[in-house]
């Protein structure tokens, strides 16, 4: 029998394994939910759902900031964010965006930019020692990693003015992602050295889709985040680690580029959103790319019944998984509004239908 890191390696080979991998990704609120309702801890909820994947987080060590004056609470970037209570539980929304009255490059140079100091390597191995067996992954791939250089430049301008700057004030931006790819190049090359080639996924998180078309175009895309992601995926390449990229929304004119980046694994795929239909996809890039994800968390988890569900899982698989490159998991981390017995539906059935003959 297989373990989870050979099976996902021959997946990723494109080629067909004893079952389709298994990944899981939930809200903290949810992994309660179903903790309290599968009497399991977070590690019984990945192992009654055969989760081939786990994820190496390396101690943060570095300062701690004060909270704004209206309680938001300052990460290492400098981005403030508050809470924002509803009944859906609860989410950490922007309020703060510190080069958000940047107009020149010293103001971009005299920002307090994070270190790779401000991190602890030194368990890294031992920790991967610990899942060993498992595909094993840099932050994200379950719970909160860090985010994509895009991403970035919209917290730490703010959305409304880095879209003004791209297009009015380039060279400021620019100035801006040089140092964010100081660190995480930095900081990936030092996670690298530091798991002694028991990495396995880079998992990188950068938006670059709406519902319903592309967030920038793709010329800029190209212009200023192309570069970026290929650097990252090279950086992974040369010590044997593939790059998973996560990118929500509409992104089919973008996929080439990622792919032509170094791009192995697409992740979430966000069926719901236009032009992601499963079957485009595989017949176009199932060759070029392994797919992860692909179960909607908008519509059919929240939402659909369990016929429903246990429908759309196995066409899900038959089409995304046939001759492998086909991660099985949620669009994105299960949401509060979904109902634990949905769930616990949709990895049975991948647990009785993701075989392969």
């Amino acid at each position: 029998m297989l373990d989870s890191k050979e099976r996902v390696k021959i997946a990723l080979s494109h080629q067909e394994p004893d079952r389709i991998p298994i990944n899981f990704r939930a809200t903290e609120l949810v992994t309660q939910q179903l903790s309290r309702a599968l009497d399991l801890d977070y590690w019984g909820i990945l192992e009654r759902f055969r989760v081939d994947f786990r994820e190496v987080i390396p101690t943060y060590v570095g300062p701690t900031f004060p909270d704004k004056r209206d309680g938001s609470k300052v990460d290492m970037w400098g981005v403030g964010r508050h809470v924002h209570n509803s009944e859906k539980g609860n989410d950490f929304l922007i309020s703060y965006s510190p080069l958000q009255n940047a107009s020149v490059l010293e103001d971009i140079q005299k920002h307090h930019w994070p270190r790779v100091e401000w991190f602890d390597f030194s368990e890294i191995k031992s920790i991967c020692n610990q899942f060993k067996g498992y595909a094993i992954s840099t932050p994200g791939i379950h719970v909160e990693g860090h985010h994509g250089v895009f991403h970035l430049m919209t917290y730490l301008f703010g959305f409304e003015k880095v879209m003004v700057d791209l297009a009015l004030n380039p060279e400021l931006v620019r100035a801006a992602i040089d140092r964010v790819m100081a660190f995480l190049v930095s900081y990936y090359d030092q996670f690298f050295k530091s798991a002694k080639g028991m990495i396995d996924f880079l998992f990188y998180k950068d938006d670059f889709g709406s519902q319903d078309s592309l967030l920038i175009s793709r010329d800029m895309f190209l212009n200023f985040f192309f570069p970026n992601l290929k650097t990252l995926a090279d950086l992974a390449s040369s010590y044997g680690v593939k790059l998973i990229l996560h990118s929500c929304g509409s992104i089919l004119p973008l996929i080439p580029d990622f792919i032509n980046a170094g791009v192995c694994v697409l992740d979430p795929i966000q069926v719901t959103a236009k032009g992601m239909d499963i079957r485009v996809l595989k017949g176009n890039y199932g060759k070029q790319l392994t797919f992860h994800g692909g179960i909607d968390v908008q519509r059919l988890m929240p939402f659909g019944t369990i016929e429903e569900i246990k429908f759309i899982a196995k066409e899900t698989m038959e089409i995304l998984g046939k001759d492998g490159g086909y991660f099985f998991g949620p669009s994105h981390r299960f949401q509060v509004d979904t109902p634990v017995g949905n769930i616990v539906t949709l990895y049975e059935t991948a647990l009785d239908h993701g075989f392969y003959a």
